[in-house]
């Protein structure tokens, strides 16, 4: 059923990137060169908090300069955007993340290279030269609280990968005394820098990132525990900066291909954002050029280019799909019925579910309306999903519908389309020739669609009538 299929879909991604064996683990930190370079993990997180996880999902790696963007958010949230402004620009620096790159005003240009993270991380810290180790410690569990806080669960650091990271990292504190030769730290550069190398050493798996990821898409707001840790208004800078400056210097080829704010990290994790719909945590320790895991750059273009997920898909995203549900208790048994079967319909009318859709129909809002339906079509014999108030329905959108209403089909159950515009015929016609059902491996019979599409009809009436002739058939075998 839908989760099967959703599952199918992500899997099939998978494997087509799986072979991708290009890049090369980053071995400037001694911990990091020991990972297994196989490693392979995606999450998908809904807007609701209902979680996807294939391959190596569980497994832990550190977050690296994926933490930039939440420290940046702690930092706003603390300190508002002027003064965080003040010390941290928010321009693309077109630069590889571990430039010193400063603006006109010797500020790093934005908070997602190593020269700006520094900086954010230094704002956390009091404005004072003289820091104490165990002031250092008690801001990174602050930091540590409030991460965990974007995961919905208890991370910790990983004191192997710290270490080796503090005992190698000469060009990150070459970064941070450049900054406060410029005037650009308020508290000692060695607090700055240990704050820092702690804050990328804390471990965290691709669930960790997705569920990060929808915090960020639903406005600072963790879906899975109700918790609010940041605000709409931090959020919106957030997923700005992330656009344009997240992916580093490949960040024109990434808004272009996946369309979704992101950012990476060296240990091989990408985190990425479908604002309101979703979060992915993708990891794979291999890496390119830019630092940015190849797998996982290939992994997220091909969910934005199979599942339509690119940020800039014109449509009306809307979250509650569902308009009302009920059963058919209340429309009138057809005169065409003899008294016997008139008198067992009305025993089992409520084995039929209507679902009323409305909005547009893109991956995100059809997979929460769906996986409803797959949730309770065990309870039930028959589905009639009705779609006049449905504006747009995209093919990624169709062939989950028409996926799902097959599987129902092949076990026994019937899920009854009502299409009075013809939106879903109109949409088999105009996409009758993508690459999207190959792709995703959609069971066969959906390949060459016929146009007649049984079981669509344009009026509930005749949906009723589909779904009592179904429940008779039912009671003639009974």
């Amino acid at each position: 059923m839908t989760i099967s299929h959703v599952d199918g879909y992500l899997r099939k991604i998978m494997s087509d990137c799986a072979d991708d064996r290009a890049g090369e683990v980053a071995d400037y930190i001694p911990e990091l060169a020991a990972v297994d370079p196989d490693g392979y993990g995606l999450s998908v997180a809904m807007h609701d908090g209902y979680l996807y996880s294939l391959g190596d999902s569980g497994t832990a790696f550190t977050i690296q300069s994926v933490s930039k963007p939440l420290t940046y958010a702690m930092a706003l949230s603390r300190l508002g955007p002027t003064e965080v402004d003040a010390k941290i620009g928010v321009e693309p620096s077109g630069e590889a993340f571990n430039q010193i790159s400063v603006d006109s005003q010797r500020r790093p240009k934005n908070a997602m290279i190593n020269a700006g993270a520094i900086v954010a991380s230094s704002l956390l810290l009091p404005p004072i030269r003289e820091v104490d180790p165990e002031v250092v410690e008690k801001t990174f569990e602050e930091i540590l609280a409030f991460y965990s806080a974007c995961a919905g669960r208890q991370l910790t650091l990983n004191q192997d990968v710290f270490e080796s990271e503090a005992a190698t990292g000469s060009r990150n504190r070459a970064i941070a005394y450049m900054l406060d030769s410029f005037g650009g730290l308020d508290t000692h550069p060695d607090a700055a820098i240990a704050l820092y190398f702690r804050q990328c050493a804390i471990e965290v798996t691709t669930n960790d990132l997705a569920v990060m990821g929808t915090t960020i898409a639903c406005g600072g707001a963790n879906p899975r525990t109700g918790r609010r840790v940041f605000s709409q208004e931090v959020a919106q800078r957030l997923l700005s900066v992330m656009t344009t400056c997240g992916m580093y210097d490949a960040a024109g080829d990434w808004v272009t291909a996946v369309g979704m704010p992101a950012k990476s990290g060296v240990g091989g994790g990408i985190l990425a954002v479908l604002p309101g719909q979703l979060g992915i945590g993708v990891y794979s320790p291999r890496l390119d050029e830019h630092g940015n895991s190849v797998r996982g750059v290939d992994t997220c273009e091909h969910l934005s280019a199979d599942l339509g997920l690119h940020m800039f898909n014109v449509t009306r995203e809307n979250r509650v799909t569902i308009r009302a549900t009920y059963d058919i208790a209340d429309f009138s048994i057809g005169d065409d019925w003899t008294e016997e079967e008139r008198s067992f319909l009305r025993t089992c009318r409520d084995r039929v579910r209507v679902y009323e859709l409305q909005g547009d129909l893109t991956f995100g809002s059809a997979e929460s309306a769906l996986r409803r339906v797959e949730e309770d079509i065990e309870r039930v014999d028959v589905v009639i999903i009705e779609i006049s108030r449905v504006g747009v329905i995209d093919p990624v959108a169709r062939t989950m519908m028409l996926a799902v209403k097959n599987s129902a089909d092949d076990n026994g159950k019937r899920i009854i389309l009502v299409d009075p515009d013809g939106e879903v015929r109109a949409s088999v016609e105009r996409h009758r020739s993508d690459s999207f059902v190959h792709n995703l491996a959609v069971p066969a019979q959906l390949q060459g669609l016929d146009p007649t599409l049984p079981h669509v009809h344009s009026s509930m009436a005749d949906a009723v009538d589909d779904a009592e002739q179904f429940l008779l058939k039912h009671y003639r075998n009974a």
